[in-house]
């Protein structure tokens, strides 16, 4: 394992994409990789987060993960996207509540990657992003839509006609769209 300044040092001195090559290193270094990039999670300084971040990703194993997840309340939002999008990429069904409190809480592009995140995610995502779909934030109900054309879940499917009367023309241009994509956008829906 590096000695913390080292470390620092070691990604302070290198252009980004020596940075990304190092950090993908780290994480395929196993848990003595894990272990510094968790010691570069803790610095202040945003761009070591983001590259602990990266490395994170590149390693993805359930400890990475579980730092990832909690990684999403970083005060930066560049690595709170970073977190957001390494979760997305590893299909971390673990992530969905966080991903899905990022996506209705945060109004930076982390709200946005975190949508992209669940998008990823598939179906295990699809009761968090239908309870966003529900929320009175059009901003929220926009980003849940549009993430669930992908994840073609049919328990979605009464909420997806709801918005069909959205008064966001985005939420129902992506309600429309997650619909036809099931096959059901022009079928008559009843209600049960």
């Amino acid at each position: 394992m590096s000695k913390p300044g080292n470390l620092v040092n070691r990604f302070t001195s290198l252009d980004d994409d020596a940075c990304e090559a190092e950090a993908i290193t780290l994480g395929q270094e196993g848990k003595s990789g894990l272990e510094s990039l968790k010691q570069l999670l803790t610095n202040d300084e945003p761009d070591l987060r983001f590259w602990a971040v990266r490395g994170l990703w590149a390693n993805g194993s359930p400890e990475a993960v579980t730092k990832l997840i909690e990684t999403l309340e970083d005060e930066e939002e560049m690595v709170r996207s970073g977190a957001a999008l390494a979760l997305g990429e590893l299909k971390a069904e673990a992530a969905a509540e966080m991903l899905a409190h990022l996506l209705t809480t945060d109004p930076s592009a982390s709200g946005n990657h975190a949508a992209d995140a669940l998008a990823k995610i598939g179906p295990p995502s699809a009761t968090v992003l239908i309870k966003a779909m529900k929320q009175e934030d059009a901003r929220v109900r926009r980003r849940a839509a549009k993430a669930l054309i992908p994840v073609e879940s049919h328990k979605a499917i009464p909420v997806l006609f709801e918005a069909l009367e959205d008064e966001s023309y985005l939420v129902r241009h992506y309600a429309e769209e997650a619909l036809r994509r099931m096959g059901v956008g022009q079928m008559v829906y009843f209600r049960v």
